[in-house]
Formats: structure tokens, C-alpha cells, sequence
């Protein structure tokens, strides 16, 4: 695994002048915090577990917007990395982390606001709340740059109906979590989300350097 810091510093500039991820995204945020107040002053009638599930919806629709995107032209991608003598593989895992510091403190921020404007929070440790952040931002990263990179999807209508379910089962590790299992229960789920945030990232690595040959 290879770092290349200029890579990354040229790919959080262009994530940042992507106005379909983060000025879709953080708009939307704070338009929804607002109603969170309003969501808040019907507590009596609303049971603490569905706010709990409306804030991961919540984490689905803000992963959504900020994964659906043009594809990567990958003949230009190609010309700049054999120009600057980069493997896709390389590029893949900077890619990766480039985008991580983009998209993870945006759903942190919002888990911290969501919690504290609704007075609600989730019944862990804030150990295993952080940690199932990571895996969901990491997951959400590599599954965005993997339909960036292998599909040529430019109707956005498309991308969201195959974008959607691959995010929901990767919520379906976080909601058993933030509901309050048992430790054991937490510690299976949590070694399942890592071994699938492995396979993941294994396959695809393995994938673009076995095409590099």
C-alpha cells in the first residue's frame, strides 16, 4: 500500500470543486437540521429506536447524494497516470483516502448535530459509534470510486436505484449497533463489517493490478 501525498492533495481539490457531492450534501444537511427541532417536539409520540433508524435513512440519503456523479473518464485517467507513472492501484487507494477526508467528518458532524438537536443518541460506547462511522465512510468511498471507475452510468435516475441497496445492506450493520445488542453480538458485527470492508477493497486491488499487467 503506497501513499502518494500529491495525488491525494490533487484529488481533495477536485472533490472539492465537485458540486454534486459537497455542495449537494452539506446544503441538504443543514436543511434537515432544521427540522430536526421540529422532529424533536413530537418525542412523546415518536419511540427513541425511530429516531435512531431515521438517522441512518438520513446517513443513506447523504451517501446517495454524494456518490452520484459522472464516471471517470478513464481514458484521460489513464494518459495522466502513465504520464505521472501512477498503477491504478495506487490511484485506487488514494482515491480512497482522499475522498475519506472529505466525506467522513460531513457524516460525523451531522451524527454529533443529529444527536444533539433531536436530544437523542445511540445506546453504545462512543468507541464502537466512531468505529461504525469508519467502516460506513470507508465502504460508502470504495463502492463510489468502484461505480466511478467500472461503469459508464450518466443518468443519475440509474446510479441512485443501484447505489441505494448496496448502502442500505451496509447500514444493516450499523442499526443492530446504535439500537443497543449485547457486547458479543457488537463484537461479531463489527469483525463482519471489517472483513467486508477487506473484501472489498482486496478484490478491487487485486483486480486493477492483475489489468496493470
Amino acid at each position: 500500500m503506497k501513499f502518494n501525498k500529491y495525488l491525494i492533495k490533487k484529488e481533495l481539490f477536485t472533490e472539492f470543486r465537485n458540486n454534486s457531492s459537497l455542495y449537494l450534501i452539506t446544503p441538504t444537511m443543514t436543511v434537515l437540521i432544521i427540522v430536526f427541532p421540529i422532529l424533536a417536539e413530537n418525542r412523546f409520540a415518536i419511540d427513541e429506536d425511530l429516531f435512531i433508524i431515521i438517522q441512518i435513512l438520513f446517513l443513506i440519503l447523504f451517501s446517495t447524494l454524494f456518490s452520484i456523479r459522472n464516471p471517470i473518464d478513464n481514458q484521460k485517467l489513464s494518459r495522466e497516470l502513465n504520464f505521472a507513472r501512477i498503477t491504478r492501484s495506487e490511484y485506487f487507494i488514494n482515491k480512497i483516502t482522499s475522498e475519506f477526508f472529505i466525506y467522513f467528518p460531513q457524516i460525523l458532524l451531522f451524527s454529533v448535530l443529529y444527536s444533539a438537536f433531536t436530544n437523542t443518541s445511540v445506546k453504545t460506547s462512543v468507541l464502537y459509534f466512531i468505529l461504525t462511522i469508519i467502516f460506513f465512510s470507508v465502504n460508502t468511498v470504495m463502492v463510489n470510486i468502484i461505480f466511478q471507475m467500472f461503469t459508464s452510468f450518466n443518468n443519475k435516475f440509474v446510479q441512485f436505484i443501484l447505489i441505494v441497496p448496496i448502502y442500505m445492506a451496509f447500514s444493516f450493520f450499523i442499526a443492530p449497533i446504535w439500537l443497543g445488542i449485547n457486547q458479543e453480538l457488537i463484537n461479531i458485527y463489527l469483525m463482519l463489517y471489517l472483513g467486508i470492508t477487506i473484501l472489498i477493497f482486496s478484490f478491487t486491488n487485486i483486480y486493477l493490478e492483475r489489468n496493470e499487467k
